[in-house]
C-alpha cells in the first residue's frame, strides 16, 4: 500500500487497497473517498461495519464446525449400529421383531444396503444448497426463507445491507445512491433483491416500509425500523440508528440462524443414532423373552 502511495499509482483510499480489501469493502472504501471533510468519521464507521462482518462471518463458522465434526461421527455410530442389529436378525427368532424392533431392523437393512448412496446424496445436496444460496431468486425462493440455511443466508445479508447502507448514508450517499452502489457487485440473490426495493421506491418513492418488506429484511429488523420511523426525521435516519446501533442484536440473529442450521443438520443424525441405539436395547430385551423356556417350547410345539 505504501509502495502504491509512493509510486502514485493510487489517488484514493480505494484504489490503493484494490487486490489487497474484499470486493464487498470496496464499496466501503469508495463511500470514504467520496465522503469530503467526514473521512475521518467514515473511515470510522467503516472500520465497524467491516468489524461487525468479520464478527458475524466468525459466528456462522464457529456453529457450523459442529456439523461438520459431528455428522461423520454420528454417521459412523449409525453405519456400526446397524450392522450390529443386522448381525443379530441372521440368528434371531421372528418374534424379536414385532412393532419397534422390525423398524429398527428395517432401517438398519437399509443403512447397511445403501450407505454410500447416502452418504453421496447428503454431499450432493449441501453442493446443490451451497450453490442455489446466491443464486435462486423468485417468489418461491421468498417462501423457502423461513428454512434454516436459507434464513442464515437472508440474516446474514440483510445484517451486512444495513451495516454498509448505514455507514454510506452517513458518509453523504443518499438512500437510492447506497442501493445502487451495493447493487453492482453483488450475489445474483441479493441483487435481485436490491433491484426490487429499488423498483418499490421508483413506483412509490414514499412508501419505504413497503419497499423493505419484500423479503431482504427478516421480520424482526422490519419491525424495528417501523418502530424507528416515529423518532427519526426520514426512513434513512432509521437505517442509519439500525445498522449503527443495532449490530448486536443483528449479530445475535445471525447467531440464532446459524444455530437453527447446526441442529437441523446434526438433529436429524442424532435421533436416527438415538432410535438405533434405543433399538439395540429392546432388541436385546426381546431375545432375553425368547430365550425363556416356555418361549422355546411355544415355537418348538408350533414348528410341530
Amino acid at each position: 500500500m505504501s509502495a502504491r502511495l509512493a509510486s502514485g499509482v493510487g489517488n484514493t483510499l480505494g484504489e490503493l487497497l484494490i487486490g489487497i480489501a474484499p470486493r464487498t469493502d470496496q464499496l466501503l472504501l469508495k463511500a470514504v473517498d467520496d465522503a469530503g471533510k467526514n473521512k475521518v468519521e467514515a473511515l470510522e464507521v467503516t472500520a465497524n461495519a467491516v468489524d461487525f462482518q468479520l464478527r458475524t462471518f466468525y459466528t456462522i463458522g464457529k456453529e457450523l464446525v459442529v456439523p461438520l465434526v459431528a455428522v461423520p461421527c454420528v454417521g459412523a455410530l449409525c453405519l456400526i449400529t446397524a450392522e450390529i442389529v443386522e448381525g443379530i436378525a441372521r440368528d434371531a427368532p421372528p418374534g424379536v421383531w414385532d412393532g419397534f424392533n422390525g423398524v429398527v431392523r428395517w432401517l438398519s437393512e437399509v443403512i447397511n444396503s445403501y450407505a454410500l448412496a447416502i452418504a453421496g446424496g447428503m454431499v450432493a445436496a449441501i453442493a446443490v444448497l451451497l450453490f442455489m444460496l446466491p443464486r435462486w431468486t423468485g417468489q418461491w425462493r421468498v417462501r423457502a426463507e423461513g428454512l434454516p440455511a436459507f434464513s442464515l443466508y437472508r440474516d446474514y445479508n440483510a445484517a451486512v445491507v444495513l451495516s454498509s447502507m448505514a455507514m454510506m448514508i452517513r458518509a453523504g450517499k443518499t438512500l437510492r445512491e447506497s442501493l445502487e452502489e451495493m447493487r453492482g457487485p453483488a450475489a445474483p440473490w441479493l441483487r435481485w433483491h436490491l433491484t426490487r426495493v429499488i423498483r418499490s421506491i421508483e413506483d412509490n418513492p414514499t412508501d419505504y416500509k413497503a419497499a423493505f418488506a419484500r423479503g431482504l429484511m427478516p421480520p424482526s429488523v422490519r419491525a424495528r425500523l417501523n418502530s424507528l420511523l416515529d423518532s427519526s426525521k426520514s426512513f434513512g435516519d432509521a437505517l442509519v440508528v439500525v445498522g449503527s446501533t443495532e449490530l448486536k442484536s443483528l449479530e445475535r440473529r445471525v447467531e440464532i440462524s446459524a444455530r437453527s442450521v447446526n441442529w437441523a443438520i446434526t438433529g436429524s443424525l442424532v435421533s436416527l443414532a438415538v432410535v438405533l441405539s434405543l433399538g439395540t436395547m429392546t432388541i436385546a430385551s426381546a431375545l432375553s423373552r425368547e430365550a425363556e423356556p416356555s418361549r422355546i417350547m411355544q415355537r418348538a410345539q408350533q414348528r410341530a
